[in-house]
């Protein structure tokens, strides 16, 4: 029968490198076939890894506290996406659980003879994507051609016809036909062509680079979005509200002084929803109070 079909047989597990790989081998059984441990690595806190999912394994008897799924955070590479599993012995102090539901951490707990226990919402999707060795591809989104086998043309049309739409006034300038007179109204007619010609210019130009823009009503207001990640994103944590300076200070100090890189925590903070600025203050204070 095909790997990942069949659960994992019980196991004795009296030592962490078996704990790891029993949780390896419940990784690949939940779809991430090429999940593998790698115990004693310089990841500061990664135990399992697959390239849809990473995993780290407590074996301990102590309570799971929301510190150990901080560092977890902090230790998941810059810009990875990939679905974050923590599995202990014991089991997880209501903050941790809490802090679980606001980053999508799966939660498991495990016995002694290998079983693995989902403990809330995200740790029982991971479960239910069994059987099967491998997890289906996110979609993405559809493109007439594949990029590498389109034109110069096809690539760069817009921000061709922009340019020109860009330039296009300049050449009226003089035209007898336009502009008639007087000179105010002569001057609106140009302002005007201006304008319109220049939106229209910027707006393919910026369409051709991945900006989004969306009118609203009640009340009116125009957004711009930058381009989106890649639609891979099968785990992406839900919108957070916002949390206070201080605390946002205060968990960055943790992470800091729990071995987490600055560049780190500034993703963390701007997943966060945290400003270029005000990420420059809460990592700047919370480097003052590590050094205290």
């Amino acid at each position: 029968m095909p790997s990942g079909v069949v659960p994992p047989r019980p196991t004795q597990l009296s030592s962490w490198q078996q704990a790891e790989l029993n949780a390896a081998r419940w990784m690949r059984y939940w779809g991430y076939g090429d999940a593998t441990a790698g115990p004693g690595g310089p990841d500061g806190g990664i135990d399992v890894r697959s390239a849809g999912a990473l995993g780290q394994v407590k074996y301990q008897a102590a309570q799971v506290g929301r510190p150990e799924l901080q560092r977890f955070v902090g230790a998941r590479p810059y810009g990875s996406t990939a679905q974050l599993i923590f599995f202990t012995g014991s089991d997880y102090a209501s903050t941790a659980v809490a802090y679980a539901k606001e980053w999508n951490i799966a939660l498991f707990t495990y016995r002694l003879d290998g079983t693995m226990t989902p403990v809330n919402e995200p740790a029982r999707r991971v479960q239910r994507g069994t059987p099967g060795s491998a997890r289906p591809a996110a979609p993405t989104a559809r493109s007439p051609r594949p990029a590498a086998t389109q034109t110069f043309w096809q690539r760069n049309r817009r921000v061709i016809v922009g340019v020109v739409l860009l330039m296009a006034p300049l050449g009226s300038i003089g035209d007898e036909k336009t502009y008639t007179g007087p000179l105010v109204v002569d001057v609106l007619k140009f302002i005007g062509i201006l304008v319109l010609f220049w939106a229209l210019g910027v707006f393919l130009i910026a369409t051709r680079f991945g900006v989004r823009f969306a009118l609203r009503t009640r009340p009116l207001r125009v957004s711009v979005s930058s381009p989106r990640a890649p639609a891979n994103r099968a785990h992406v944590p839900s919108p957070r509200p916002a949390a206070s300076p201080d605390a946002l200070v205060a968990e960055a100090a943790e992470l800091l002084r729990g071995g987490s890189k600055q560049h780190h925590v500034d993703k963390i903070l701007k997943d966060r929803g945290v400003g270029f600025m005000e990420r420059g203050r809460v990592l700047t204070e919370a480097r003052k109070r590590t050094k205290r």
